[in-house]
């Protein structure tokens, strides 16, 4: 096989644009797209991520950080009242429907209400479960979703970010608020404190790092210093990144409450500070030259590597076994470490981005659906959190790398089928279902008919896919369709493949939880230590 790079090819490197600001009246989610690696985040990508968390967390604002890390005091937001704050306190998880209602919370704004169960499932306990760790996660993903709910099932949607903050509070035994740190003199000093809390295993006080970091300089300044060391980490599941790109997509900048969503991953990251992936010779991307391939040639030759990978094998169930197994292959390695030791242009790490992120979506709509729920939904999630990332310029080639490392390990240990990238599903008969009825016919139906949609139905697909997906409990379908949603723009020549696949999972958990269910299993997936 050859090597990425063995033969000398034309020039022609794409250029990335810059993410317009999005527009809260559009019915698509705002575009991404990852940053240039010869230069850092423009103001104006800065400034549109923080705009896309106001737009998609209604009543929230943000601050923009200065590019380059430069420093920029956070505005702080209001505390919620005591009133407030008690009406969330001590519900009856099997009572969530009626509690809505008699508490008042249906008077609550969306951020009001999103502030108020983050505040409570940031809180870290000392044991976990797939829950808890996807718990503030969960709210985040919600958060972004709402905006696009059809009003008749805003309220269930609501429920279930209250039930998730119901189970949280009346299951976990919170550890004490982490100590107050006195003011860095500059966000160096603060980058510096950083790494030596995270060598040392420190885990308080990473924690209270965190948390005095976003005080001080926003959310924007904290992502871009915590990003390196979350990236490559097999703690949380490797998920931890997840939330920092959740947070700059809906979090308020400068609010440190909405950066506590992060202190449980800064303390699993601290209790094992060498739990890295290995691939790469331990993420060693010093260049080796330019890399003489196109874009285009680029995407189709990593697509071909993830196509049929040599299969492995995990021994134990998990996300970190199954990272471990897929490194274990030597697949990564053998496929992609010419690649990631190159120097390479922001035109030619996007192709990688693309490539990556079709061949997750495609194993969603193709490979062995017993894997769909929580293994092709995470074979998404994962690399499309690094590729946001990367739209703002936070360590592009390492978000690159993982992303082909996470790939590669999916496609390895838990693929049955052999993936072809020209794949369409069927069309249906002339005598189309409609949209929402598509979902509850089926996951084979609701791909095509997603699939198969005219593109001005697009607003009506999201409507319906943000709807279905937040008024059910499950947290990685919330996740999922926020991603989809995401990629839509990032990659909007095949926004069909990703609105398919965000319908064949959400008609998954249609089949399993049908809608008059729902008001009465609130407590469905929801399991805190015992």
């Amino acid at each position: 096989m050859d090597t990425f790079g063995s033969k000398p090819e034309e020039k022609g490197f794409e250029t990335p644009q810059d993410p317009p600001t999005p527009d809260p009246r559009s019915q698509d989610p705002p575009s991404r797209g990852p940053a240039s690696a010869e230069r850092g985040p423009s103001r104006r990508q800065v400034v549109a991520g923080l705009m896309a968390a106001a737009v998609a967390a209604p009543g929230g604002t943000a601050t923009a950080s200065a590019p380059g890390g430069g420093e920029t005091k956070g505005r702080r937001h209001k505390t919620l009242p005591s009133t407030v704050d008690g009406s969330l306190r001590d519900l009856d998880p099997k009572n969530v429907y009626d509690a809505y209602r008699a508490r008042g919370l249906d008077r609550w704004g969306d951020r009001e209400l999103a502030q108020g169960v983050a505040g409570i499932v940031s809180k870290p306990g000392k044991t976990w479960t797939s829950f808890t760790l996807h718990a503030p996660l969960e709210i985040l993903a919600r958060t972004g979703l709402l905006p696009w709910v059809a009003p008749p099932d805003r309220e269930l949607a609501r429920m279930q970010m209250v039930a998730s903050g119901a189970v949280y509070e009346a299951g976990v035994v919170a550890l004490p608020e982490p100590r107050a740190l006195a003011p860095f003199p500059d966000p160096e000093a603060a980058r510096r404190q950083l790494a030596d809390v995270f060598r040392s295993g420190d885990e308080d006080g990473l924690e209270a790092t965190v948390l005095a970091m976003a005080r001080q300089f926003g959310s924007a300044e904290l992502v871009r210093s915590l990003t390196p060391a979350l990236l490559p980490s097999l703690t949380s599941a490797s998920h931890a990144h997840i939330g920092l790109w959740l947070l700059l997509r809906h979090g308020a900048e400068g609010d440190p409450g909405d950066a506590s969503i992060l202190r449980a991953a800064a303390r699993r990251l601290a209790a094992d500070p060498k739990g890295r992936l290995g691939s790469f010779g331990g993420m060693d991307l010093r260049g080796e030259g330019p890399l003489r391939k196109t874009p285009a040639q680029l995407e189709k030759e990593v697509l071909a590597r993830l196509v049929d990978p040599p299969r492995g094998e995990a021994r134990r169930r998990g996300i970190r076994p199954l990272m471990e197994a897929g490194e274990g292959t030597g697949n990564a390695d053998r496929f992609f470490g010419d690649l990631v030791r190159r120097e390479l242009t922001g035109g030619q790490m996007a192709a990688v981005f693309r490539a990556c992120l079709r061949a997750s979506a495609h194993s969603m709509l193709q490979d062995d659906p017993s894997r769909a729920k929580f293994g092709w939904s995470h074979c998404l999630t994962l690399p499309q959190a690094a590729c946001g990332l990367s739209s703002l310029g936070v360590d592009p080639k390492l978000g690159m790398a993982t992303t082909l490392v996470w790939l590669t390990a999916y496609r390895s240990i838990l693929s049955r089928r052999t993936l072809d990238f020209g794949f369409r599903p069927k069309p249906l008969d002339s005598d189309r279902p409609s949209l929402r009825e598509a979902l509850h016919s089926g996951t084979a139906v609701a791909a095509s008919r997603f699939w198969h949609a005219d593109p001005a139905e697009r607003p009506e697909m999201f409507r319906i896919l943000a709807s279905e997906a937040s008024i059910r409990n499950d947290q990685h379908l919330a996740k999922y369709t926020r991603a989809c949603f995401d990629m839509c723009g990032f990659d909007p020549e095949h926004w069909r493949l990703y609105l398919a696949s965000a319908a064949k999972l959400c008609a998954l958990w249609i089949l399993e939880t049908p809608r008059g269910r729902i008001a009465d299993r609130f407590l469905d997936g929801r399991s805190t230590p015992s």
